[in-house]
């Protein structure tokens, strides 16, 4: 059996109210036999990884019916499990301010009649601008917390909160309507903090936005063509008859207020570019934008937004039409926000590559709905402990010094071989032999 580390034992063990005692010590045990499974992370796999000590015979019946039923039949549920990730994270990562939340889905891959929960969705790696594909598989939709600490240098990190699993059908909830309800069960945790929710165009949508807390800003992507109107109400003549307007009149889509904008000739007017240096995707960038405010009435109803449209004077990257609830909000901070919603793309790409999340084949919808929210929150584990301790071991150190010139300290990947290598020399001791044993090899 693995050694647990000192570092990352008060971290794993923060989780325990999560679990019931039994279950508690099947959970550490998984965690690193997570991490030092080498290959395919199947359950058998890993569960056998957890003992290397014992070879299993595969000729008779296996004895991992624990390992299974952490999944299957164990009493903890994802929610109380995230509960206890989230009071880790910001405890130990963001004790104050304001909480950068990022929702996103992504498709696992998965085939088999038996599966439960399979359904065929979009598949974002294999489709273009011109071709939509589609893979069975099944599609989760995760609540990520952003964290940019000074120390790292690095753009931004996110760390798994929340997951949902999202099925085909119209009868079923959407992925909106699923992230609405992660963001409810976040806000009633932490009824005094604050929040910023971060999504794609997927997510600027009423199923999600409409009556939004006010504890919330929201920063996403609208549509070019978004039809918008002027939040200021017209004062309406006396004794016109009728309904009284709710709005003003139609306001330049954000494409044609763009064009608009080009056209101004003079220094003065709502339509002119602003200069704006920000970082974006870990570079600093001189990006132009001007923004102006609107109501959405399909999505927001009548609460005023904020447009931003965002040019790159250089051209490489195309014009951007952002909104956000918050009306106050600068033109720098919006562009960065939504900046930092490619940390959750980042995030999905570690899952897959590195902890081989699509690797597991569980049938029950028990263990369907687990095993993925399992995996992202140890995720989450492992950043939090590199965050605040692992980066200070001699093994960091000493994998620090073999990166290349596209190596990166605070890559999960980096991360896991730092905490599979301490695991293993706190295991692997250099006289851990029994001394008959090692009398025994002197002998021969």
């Amino acid at each position: 059996m693995w050694t647990m580390i000192a570092s990352l034992e008060p971290i794993v063990q923060a989780l325990a109210p999560a679990f019931t005692p039994a279950s508690f010590a099947t959970h550490s045990q998984l965690v690193l036999a997570w991490v030092l499974c080498l290959g395919k992370h199947r359950l058998g796999r890993v569960a056998d990884s957890a003992h290397p000590e014992h070879l299993r015979d595969h000729a008779r019946r296996h004895g991992l019916d624990t390992t299974y039923n952490f999944f299957e039949r164990s009493a903890w549920t994802p929610s109380g499990l995230a509960y206890r990730l989230a009071v880790l994270i910001l405890t130990r990562l963001l004790p104050r301010g304001v909480v950068t939340l990022l929702v996103d889905d992504t498709l696992t891959p998965k085939r088999g009649q038996s599966v439960w929960g399979l359904g065929w969705f979009r598949d974002a790696v294999a489709s273009t601008k011109k071709r939509v594909a589609t893979a069975s598989g099944h599609n989760g939709v995760v609540v990520a917390v952003a964290v940019c600490l000074p120390f790292t240098k690095a753009p931004v990190l996110a760390l798994p909160l929340l997951a949902r699993l999202h099925r085909a059908g119209q009868a079923q909830p959407s992925c909106p309507q699923l992230a609405r309800q992660l963001l409810a069960e976040v806000l009633a945790w932490f009824p005094g903090r604050r929040f910023t929710l971060v999504g794609d165009g997927a997510y600027a949508s009423k199923a999600l936005l409409a009556d939004l807390d006010e504890r919330v800003a929201f920063v996403g992507r609208l549509r070019g063509d978004a039809a918008l109107y002027d939040p200021r109400v017209p004062a309406a003549p006396k004794g016109r008859r009728g309904r009284k307007a709710t709005k003003g009149p139609r306001l330049p889509s954000p494409k044609a207020a763009a064009a608009k904008a080009d056209r101004q000739r003079s220094a003065a007017g709502d339509w002119l570019w602003q200069p704006v240096a920000v970082t974006v995707y870990g570079c600093q960038r001189a990006l132009q934008a001007f923004a102006y405010e609107a109501v959405w009435p399909t999505v927001l109803g009548l609460r005023p937004v904020q447009v931003v449209v965002v040019r790159d004077p250089e051209g490489r990257l195309a014009d951007a039409y952002l909104f956000t609830t918050d009306r106050r909000a600068r033109l720098g901070w919006v562009v960065t926000q939504f900046a930092w919603r490619w940390a959750i793309e980042v995030l999905f790409r570690a899952s897959k590559q590195v902890l081989d999340i699509e690797a597991p084949q569980h049938y029950s919808r028990e263990a369907v709905e687990k095993v993925a929210p399992w995996v992202w929150s140890l995720q989450s584990v492992v950043m939090v402990w590199y965050l605040t301790a692992g980066r200070d071991l001699p093994e960091a150190e000493e994998l620090r010094g073999m990166m290349g010139e596209w190596d990166s300290e605070w890559s999960l990947r980096h991360m896991v071989q730092v905490l599979r290598r301490a695991t293993l020399n706190a295991t692997i001791k250099p006289k851990s032999d029994e001394p008959n044993e090692l009398l025994k090899k002197v002998s021969y």
